[in-house]
């Protein structure tokens, strides 16, 4: 196996069962994304960040296929607050879950999510052999 697909992100828990500490890559803001063409100003602004988080929680954390149907979804994250790491080029959010609509299978993917990121087996970014 060549690369990690998601090398440089983490995600840790907080002692809040709907709350997680999400290392990603730092997004284009909706300006910037406006200045340079990529967004046209009549466009909805999607937040990156918030696609890596639901990306890396299915797909790394609890081993989804890509592409999957995985029961969280945008509408049912946010961004509490950020803070630069390093050189700037990654930041650190806090992210909280909530949804009007809450159900089983979202209640059973973050008790699932919660058990792998509290295993002594993740790292931060994946679930290691406990041979390591």
């Amino acid at each position: 196996m060549s690369s990690p697909r998601f090398k440089g992100l983490y995600l840790q828990a907080t002692g809040d069962p709907f709350c997680f500490s999400f290392v990603t890559y730092t997004p284009q803001t909706r300006d910037q994304m406006l200045a340079c063409g990529d967004l046209d100003a009549s466009e909805e602004y999607f937040n990156p960040v918030i696609f890596d988080f639901l990306l890396f929680t299915s797909e790394a954390a609890l081993g989804a296929p890509s592409g999957g149907n995985f029961p969280i979804g945008y509408d049912d994250v946010s961004i509490i607050t950020s803070r630069k790491r390093g050189s700037g080029l990654q930041h650190e959010y806090l992210i909280r879950l909530s949804s009007p609509d809450w159900n089983a299978s979202k209640q059973n993917a973050i008790d699932e999510l919660q058990d792998v990121l509290t295993s002594e087996r993740w790292n931060g970014s994946q679930l290691t052999d406990s041979r390591d």
